[in-house]
């Protein structure tokens, strides 16, 4: 007997497109016969919705009655997805393309550290250009719009040439009394002032007495009771402040007014000293 046979022996009636799957090659005894309601589900490709009543027990049965077979298509739910009333299938196309394009190849910076230049220092010689590569890509495509890549080659047809710098290491500078060591230095823009200027009591912020050597900074910037080296003016210490010495300015007491004058205001070299 067929499975059809057995059904309406023991009172199962099958409706139209109802559907039922043996677990045996053909029915005999012990043979479970499962039968698959026909049911509603909104199937919608390319933007076109359609009703279908089905009895197929899984999403990819059913596209595979409909004839979307391959794997140039993508579902959702999944094709192993149970068929249930009402169930909203979407399939689109997907596709690949491989595509080769030139991409910038960027250069690379070089550090090569000099003695001879001061520390903090850098000087460029060699200019850096970038090279070109050609890049394979296979891109991905869901309904024609673009939806990710994979790069799959990339091959170097123009050497980038790397920008060599050279960093200075020396931490030392001469002075009057030989050289010595520094930890940083900083441009600055430096004016003067003689002991008696503004209260003429001529006692710095730290109470040290104003003299030649004793310099007026922004604690914010140099530390008070910080050493100093300053081209041109000598061997100082930061010991003063002042209402109009803010972030890179400095203050060079000079004991002479014609000194003072001479100078007036113009950008110095700083070295802190360790």
């Amino acid at each position: 007997e067929n499975a059809l046979t057995v059904a309406k022996k023991i009172g199962i009636e099958m409706k139209e497109k109802d559907e039922y799957r043996l677990s045996t090659p053909q029915v005999k005894n012990h043979t479970v016969i499962t039968v698959y309601r026909a049911v509603p589900v909104s199937v919608e490709y390319q933007g076109q919705k359609q009703e279908i009543i089905t009895g197929k027990p899984t999403v990819g049965e059913l596209l595979n009655e409909m004839g979307f077979t391959g794997d140039s298509y993508n579902v959702t739910p999944g094709t192993t997805a149970k068929i249930e009333e009402n169930l909203y299938i979407k399939i689109e196309n997907v596709s690949e393309k491989i595509t080769e394009h030139e991409e910038q190849d960027a250069y690379t910076i070089v550090r090569q550290p000099d003695p001879e230049m001061e520390k903090g220092t850098e000087r460029v010689v060699q200019n850096g250009t970038d090279g070109v590569k050609k890049v394979k890509v296979k891109e991905f495509y869901t309904d024609g719009v673009k939806t990710g890549e994979e790069v799959l080659d990339s091959v170097v047809t123009t050497p980038a040439q790397p920008e060599i710098v050279k960093t200075g290491t020396r931490d030392t500078v001469t002075t009057s009394r030989g050289a010595v060591r520094f930890s940083r230095s900083l441009e600055m823009e430096a004016s003067a002032y003689l002991p008696t200027d503004g209260g003429g009591s001529g006692i710095t912020a730290t109470g040290m007495a104003a003299r030649q050597g004793v310099v007026a900074v922004d604690p914010s910037v140099i530390p008070l009771g910080s050493r100093l080296y300053i081209p041109g003016y000598g061997l100082a210490i930061a010991a003063d402040t002042g209402g109009a010495i803010v972030g890179n300015t400095i203050d060079l007491c000079m004991e002479s007014y014609g000194e003072a004058m001479n100078f007036g205001r113009r950008n110095v070299k700083v070295y802190v000293l360790d």
